[in-house]
């Protein structure tokens, strides 16, 4: 019997060994995003004007169903996000991912005001809640071109303020890494709020996902970002970086060691 090859650590496994979603479509309606990408390559979803739109309901069995405890952490949404319109519905889900003894990492584009009202209603399981806040520029005119329907840059870093200031463990994603131009300076930004970790990746699969219609140059900017040139020159400036950690697209190109256990999330 010839040996089982060794599974690839990559996308929510390198922080998370189980994820867990509630909500078909995502109001977000980021250009870039792979869970409507795959919705719609898979005949789920009609098309990406679909998407979020007419193409957005929950999932009442994920919402009431009982969740096992798992070997690690367990990551929270990943196909779409902690959104107003169903907030009871998000916060019945980590509660009951909490309630089976599970560490849950909770990862968006924050609305401040749900961040305030989970971060109050998770109090008794704090020590057990991390929050990865996506946050892939300061610049609002990028933010709001590649996801027209998350919050700006402030109330982002608004709801990181209050994270911290709350006493929850807090990290921050720049996966993808929207302004690569001025990631130094968006880490500076960024890390004086930040106890865990800033994580960096690229865009993936940056022409065959992005929405109909995006600006040439934009897709452009975005791969002239992320070529293997400028990721190690990002490397360079970051990496003795106590707080960065480095995605597996950005490994890749680097030569680092990948992960060999789902969720260690190093």
């Amino acid at each position: 019997m010839s040996e089982s090859q060794p599974i690839k650590i990559s996308g929510t496994k390198e922080w998370s060994v189980a994820s867990v979603n509630c909500i078909l479509g995502c109001s977000h309606r980021c250009r870039y995003c792979f869970a409507a990408s795959n919705a719609i390559r898979r005949g789920q979803c009609p098309d990406h004007e679909a998407w979020g739109t007419t193409y957005f309901r929950v999932r009442p069995e994920e919402v009431r169903k009982r969740r096992k405890h798992e070997s690690g952490r367990v990551m929270f949404p990943t196909t779409h996000d902690v959104l107003p319109q169903f907030l009871g519905e998000c916060l019945q889900v980590m509660r009951n991912i909490l309630a089976a003894d599970n560490d849950l990492l909770i990862v968006s584009k924050p609305h401040l005001s749900c961040i305030e009202r989970v971060c109050t209603e998770l109090r008794m399981w704090r020590d057990r809640v991390l929050f990865r806040f996506s946050i892939g520029a300061v610049n609002d005119s990028i933010l709001s071109y590649w996801e027209p329907g998350a919050p700006l840059f402030e109330e982002r870093f608004a709801s990181l303020r209050h994270t911290q200031r709350e006493g929850y463990t807090t990290s921050v994603s720049m996966e993808p890494l929207l302004d690569a131009k001025n990631v130094a300076a968006i880490v500076g930004v960024l890390s004086p709020h930040v106890t865990d970790s800033i994580w960096i990746g690229k865009m993936n699969q940056v022409r065959s996902r992005v929405t109909p219609g995006t600006a040439e140059a934009e897709i452009t900017r975005i791969e002239h970002g992320q070529t293997d040139e400028e990721v190690r020159a990002i490397y360079e400036s970051l990496k003795s970086h106590p707080l960065i950690r480095w995605k597996e697209s950005y490994k890749a190109v680097l030569g680092l060691e990948l992960a060999q256990e789902a969720g260690l999330d190093i």
